[in-house]
C-alpha cells in the first residue's frame, strides 16, 4: 500500500552522467531491468528523457508504471501520457501502466 507522505530519495546523478555518455554502457546495464515504477512525475523534459532512455534500452522490461504527481491538471496529465506512449521501445512486450494518484488515494 502506498503512503502519501513517504519521502522521495534525492540522488546526485553527476557520477552517472558519465556512464550515460559511454557508448554501449546503457545496453549492457539496462538489459536485465524487468520492472520500473516512477512516482510523483510532473512531466519535465528531464523526466521524459529518462523514461524514453529506459524504454529504448531495456529489452527485458516487462512493466513500466507511472504515477503522476497529484497536483497536475487533467490536460497536463494527458499530455504526459501521449508523449510516453509514443516513445519507441526495446521490446514489444513492454506494458506501460499509468496511474492517477487522485483516483488511487481518494
Amino acid at each position: 500500500m502506498y503512503m502519501m507522505n513517504r519521502q522521495v530519495p534525492r540522488v546526485d546523478v553527476g557520477p552517472t552522467s558519465d556512464h550515460l555518455e559511454c557508448r554501449g554502457c546503457l545496453k549492457s546495464t539496462l538489459n536485465r531491468l524487468k520492472t520500473v515504477e516512477i512516482t510523483s512525475l510532473v512531466g519535465s523534459k528531464e523526466e521524459l528523457f529518462f523514461i524514453e532512455l529506459l524504454l529504448v534500452h531495456s529489452s527485458s522490461l516487462d512493466t513500466f508504471t507511472i504515477i503522476l504527481r497529484g497536483a497536475l491538471d487533467a490536460k497536463k496529465a494527458l499530455e504526459i501520457v501521449k508523449f510516453v506512449l509514443l516513445f519507441p521501445r526495446a521490446s514489444p512486450k513492454q506494458k506501460i501502466i499509468y496511474l492517477n494518484p487522485e483516483r488511487i488515494f481518494s
